[in-house]
């Protein structure tokens, strides 16, 4: 019950103002650095989270997955957490970066993984690991956290945002700020060829071990032919097992850095406070002489359908279809927002006709993705036992059509409106939830679009003429999960 409260108070904190981004306090600091802050004294803590602006669009071929994978080592600690002698561990890291580029060098020119020289240089390499060991202090980064009180400390990554979160009581914010500024200037790449290991199982159990996983991973790499949007979030496995401190400190110095980062702090804190916070131990931060660098490429106009069709044993058989759509800001973004909300959920077109009358399967939705270039519009159903693909295929391509040759009644119209305004509150409801969405829209370029969202929405009066330009079935990326 308190945490519903607490909730409340907060949405109605925010939205009192016929304005709500009125609420939101921002300041820039010198080198570049972005930060927000919502004020709500009537809640005990507060919800500190950095975003940098980078992930695997940000990516080249042979070092997919950097962004995801530096996300782990950012808790392997820094020059002064997670060791008890960071000057005793500079030569042993040298050494260890030393072999693993000798072994992989081997590897890369056909020697066997069980020749004699790479089972030594192994076997060397894992001493020196264990001399490291002595010196390390490990999770202590997530100890300091948690001894003070932290909640939901966590991190993700996505293909143009990485997150760092905790939620901590308000008298404990400064800690966030100081670990955080020492992991943005000071972090040490420590364990870094165990923690590749790691990240290495972590994509094979998550995706070889899994095929429906795979088969998505495989379908969005298709559907972008140029854009880096292909890149997987965690990379390709050949990929990962290639990874240099290198490749990984090049990719650092070009996106973790204070003018390619937003700070959000939401709850009990004062603007006054946050900004002597940012201040005290960021604004002496300085960026890299070379600017942030940014994504050049343009996905082309489709110019025709694409076509994956994966067999897997004991597979539970789905269909997706998937079209290209603009990114944002475009106004047809909010006009796609209305149509997944007709073809999505319960009482959307698609689950009545293909869920309930036609019984031919068990789920089924869509789904408006929104990014920076080249967005994306998917349709998916998962099919019953031993039902056709084709005919569900079929049946979404028919729905499709009558959306392009009728705009939807005032009524149903009015009810998607309203969906879609209490689905969107419905994320200010706790202060992470808020957090991320305002660094959702500053990824964009101003968090103020956030509180633009519902006006864009109710402007929206026909739906016909965006579907039949961004649904059409001709240049259609269709995939299909299939039973063996």
């Amino acid at each position: 019950m308190k945490k519903i409260i607490f909730s409340l108070i907060f949405v109605a904190f925010v939205f009192a103002e016929k304005n709500g981004k009125e609420a939101i306090y921002e300041e820039i600091l010198p080198n570049g650095l972005k930060l927000l802050v919502v004020s709500d004294a009537k809640i005990p803590d507060v919800s500190c989270r950095l975003y940098y602006f980078v992930g695997s669009m940000f990516e080249s071929y042979s070092n997919t997955g950097l962004s995801h994978f530096y996300e782990h080592l950012m808790f392997k600690g820094t020059k002064r957490l997670g060791t008890t002698n960071y000057e005793a561990e500079i030569p042993i890291m040298k050494e260890i970066d030393g072999i693993d580029s000798e072994i992989l060098s081997l590897l890369r020119s056909g020697i066997s993984p069980n020749d004699e020289r790479i089972l030594s240089l192994k076997n060397k390499l894992t001493q020196l690991q264990d001399e490291q060991r002595k010196y390390i202090i490990k999770d202590e980064i997530w100890s300091l956290y948690e001894k003070n009180g932290a909640t939901g400390l966590n991190a993700w990554t996505s293909d143009d945002i990485t997150a760092y979160i905790v939620t901590l009581p308000a008298n404990k914010v400064e800690l966030f700020a100081n670990i955080e500024a020492d992991r943005m200037q000071n972090l040490v790449l420590r364990e870094f060829v165990s923690e590749r290991d790691v990240v290495y199982e972590e994509r094979r159990m998550r995706y070889e071990n899994r095929p429906v996983n795979n088969y998505r991973l495989i379908l969005e790499s298709m559907f972008y032919s140029a854009h880096p949007y292909r890149n997987p979030t965690i990379g390709w496995a050949s990929d990962i097992e290639n990874y240099s401190t290198a490749a990984l400190k090049s990719h650092i110095e070009k996106y973790y850095r204070p003018d390619n980062a937003i700070i959000v702090l939401a709850g009990n804190i004062t603007p006054k406070a946050a900004s002597q916070l940012a201040n005290k131990y960021f604004a002496q931060i300085k960026n890299p002489k070379t600017e942030v660098d940014f994504v050049k490429t343009r996905e082309p106009k489709p110019i025709g359908e694409k076509r994956f069709i994966v067999r897997e044993k004991n597979a539970e058989p789905q269909i997706d279809i998937w079209f290209h759509t603009s990114g944002y800001p475009d106004s047809s973004l909010f006009a796609l927002e209305i149509i997944e909300n007709m073809l999505s959920g319960n009482s959307g077109i698609l689950y009545k006709r293909l869920v309930e009358e036609e019984k031919l399967c068990t789920s089924v939705g869509a789904a408006n993705f929104w990014r920076h270039h080249n967005g994306k519009f998917a349709i998916y159903a998962v099919l019953k036992k031993d039902i056709s693909h084709e005919k569900v295929e079929k049946i979404i391509l028919e729905e499709i059509e009558k959306l392009t040759k009728e705009e939807p009644k005032s009524d149903e119209l009015l009810r998607v409106k309203n969906t879609l305004k209490r689905q969107h509150l419905e994320k200010f409801k706790n202060l992470e939830g808020f957090s991320d969405e305002l660094a959702f829209f500053a990824k964009f370029g101003d968090w103020r679009g956030l509180f633009e969202y519902q006006d864009k929405i109710i402007e929206i009066k026909s739906t016909a003429n965006i579907v039949k330009k961004y649904l059409d079935p001709n240049f259609r990326t269709v995939g299909w999960l299939v039973n063996e």
